[in-house]
């Protein structure tokens, strides 16, 4: 039987050439907000929306070991702007951290949402965390995956920043597409990261399209790759973290780059009502101890 949303196109993957096995029961989607496609993976027709938002260069792929975990939901795990298979935004535009908030809010204003519960890993949990402080009134429950809370820099820092911003960006007007090879390219993301090769290779066969002539080239936008132009300072984002209504679950890893205990230490007061609980493994934890924190995670979203 198949999925009806408002807006949204629910086709079935059969054959799905990116990671069948994580995939699941899950079925692929397309939103369409304005001029910009976005997708996603969802699963479930009934039941409260739990919206996943992935990491920075990765897509929907990264939230797909979770989903069994939410039985009795509707479980949607997007592909943010120019990641997976979602549109790369228009020629000469840029990935502003903010952007993400705006197309995350049109994204539940057009489906008429209600109380969704949002499920973030790194900077999937920062632009939910901006979200849930902005929009409280949306947001019925915040879990955030090795993030708490927007990342910040002194004001010191803020002409360094966009000099860099602005060099890193110079002469890409547009999005372009590069030819990859899976294996190189799986190997290249490991070597940078603490990722065990089968969770990088989830990510990249989702970022990965094949042309006409049968070649592969990354279908997530190199602009990605380059600079903010701005960072939050520490006082504005306590002012963010300190307007989100919902209760929140933080989760750490302790092998992370982010070292998220202290991060937490530090903003733990800002917080009207959070959980904080760290576990073995790195950055991508949700993929390397999925049930431990699948499990966790359904019992703090079972006691809303």
């Amino acid at each position: 039987m198949p999925l009806f949303f408002r807006s949204i196109t629910v086709v079935s993957i059969e054959a799905a050439s990116f990671c069948p096995q994580r995939v699941g029961s899950m079925k692929e989607a397309k939103f369409q907000l304005g001029s910009q496609v976005f997708t996603g993976l969802i699963s479930g027709e009934d039941g409260p929306v739990v919206l996943g938002l992935h990491g920075f260069l990765d897509n929907a792929a990264s939230l797909v070991p979770l989903q069994s975990f939410f039985e009795g939901f509707q479980f949607i795990a997007l592909d943010m702007a120019g990641h997976g298979h979602s549109q790369h935004r228009a020629d000469g535009a840029h990935y502003n951290q903010l952007d993400y908030v705006q197309d995350l809010h049109e994204l539940i204003t057009q489906q008429e949402w209600r109380d969704v519960i949002l499920v973030g890993h790194s900077l999937g949990g920062i632009v939910a965390s901006i979200y849930a402080s902005v929009f409280p009134e949306n947001v019925k429950a915040l879990v955030s995956i090795d993030s708490c809370g927007p990342l910040t820099q002194p004001e010191t820092a803020t002409v360094e920043q966009i000099r860099s911003s602005i060099l890193s960006r110079q002469g890409k007007y547009r999005s372009k597409f590069v030819m990859v090879d899976h294996d190189a390219a799986v190997t290249a993301r490991c070597r940078v990261t603490d990722m065990r090769e089968s969770d990088a290779s989830a990510i990249i066969n989702r970022s990965i399209g094949v042309n006409g002539a049968g070649e592969s080239y990354w279908q997530s936008d190199s602009r990605l790759r380059t600079k903010s132009p701005l960072r939050l300072t520490e006082l504005q984002a306590e002012a963010i973290v300190k307007n989100i209504q919902c209760p929140v679950l933080v989760i750490g890893a302790d092998a992370s780059f982010k070292q998220l205990d202290k991060v937490y230490e530090q903003r733990k007061a800002w917080f009207k009502n959070v959980q904080f609980v760290q576990f073995a493994g790195g950055h991508h934890i949700h993929m390397e101890n999925t049930q431990n924190i699948g499990a966790t995670i359904r019992r703090f979203v079972d006691q809303m």
